[in-house]
């Protein structure tokens, strides 16, 4: 590599829109927050052609209780949904498509993303 390559290099490509965005919520301590959080690093979200965002919000235990009463309210269909994590698709300006648990997480991503669970629990 010659001393002008570093200069003119090719830029790096343009980074996509975010068109697909999971939230992940749950107790930090629980073992299928574990998993769906190891799930959501499998998915491809750090290369600049990815589509997808995942943001992953762990609470303690007691915050969890109020949390999740919140989410119920908040992400609809969720309403009857009590245990951890609690998992919801939908970027800025989309609508909020609640997904589940950590199964529903499992099986959701690998219909639309070919991404399979790593079970450990």
């Amino acid at each position: 590599m010659g001393l002008l390559s570093y200069f003119f290099a090719e830029k790096p490509e343009t980074p996509v829109k975010k068109e697909i965005c999971y939230f992940v919520e749950g107790f930090l301590a629980c073992p299928y927050f574990q998993e769906a959080m190891s799930l959501a690093d499998r998915l491809d979200t750090t290369s600049s052609q990815s589509k997808i965002q995942v943001e992953v919000t762990a609470h303690s235990r007691p915050d969890w209780r109020e949390r999740i009463n919140e989410l119920n309210k908040d992400i609809p269909g969720a309403q009857d949904h009590r245990t951890s994590p609690l998992v919801w698709e939908g970027c800025a300006g989309q609508p909020i498509r609640f997904i589940g648990g950590y199964d529903n997480f499992v099986h959701y991503t690998r219909k639309k993303h070919f991404v399979g669970e790593s079970r450990n629990v």
